[in-house]
């Protein structure tokens, strides 16, 4: 439901004149950037994306017992039963340019499971011949949070970009 609400208000936001729909961008730091890769993997609209934590595959979480580190936003049921992670979703995105930044002590995204992404993501962009519009960055003491630099990395990003 929610992605399906960000899809409307794309919908909404494309159709005012003074909207460029061309140089659409989504951006968030935890829920929201959840609902950043999620929209930008359904909709190609999207042209860039910049998540800020809240990235790791559910099979990861659940090893370290850190359910409990997101809500209800978070779970997509029964998608572990198809044989799907965050990792397949996210690739939607590609070759769209993609900046994804965690905190190794954010516990909602444990190291393990970013690390996957980060690397499947390297891959497919690879195969894109697009290696540079997908840069993960892993940020050493740092846990849940959205910092100065981080949000230097995201403006940097959207201006090479959009």
């Amino acid at each position: 439901m929610i992605v399906r609400d960000d899809i409307l208000a794309l919908n909404y936001l494309i159709s005012r004149p003074e909207v460029d729909p061309n140089r659409i961008g989504t951006m968030g730091m935890s829920m929201g950037s959840t609902r950043s890769w999620w929209i930008a993997a359904l909709d190609e609209r999207i042209k860039v994306a910049v998540s800020v934590v809240c990235m790791t595959r559910y099979q990861n979480l659940i090893a370290q017992g850190a359910m409990g580190s997101h809500s209800f936003y978070f779970y997509v049921p029964n998608m572990l039963a198809e044989k799907i992670d965050t990792e397949s979703i996210v690739g939607l995105i590609a070759p769209r340019p993609h900046l994804v930044m965690t905190g190794e002590l954010d516990r909602g995204s444990p190291v393990d499971g970013v690390q996957i992404i980060y690397n499947f993501q390297k891959h497919l962009y690879q195969l894109y011949d697009k290696p540079d519009d997908f840069r993960g960055l892993l940020y050493p003491d740092i846990g849940h949070e959205y910092t100065p630099e981080m949000w230097k990395e995201t403006i940097a990003w959207l201006k090479l970009h959009l």
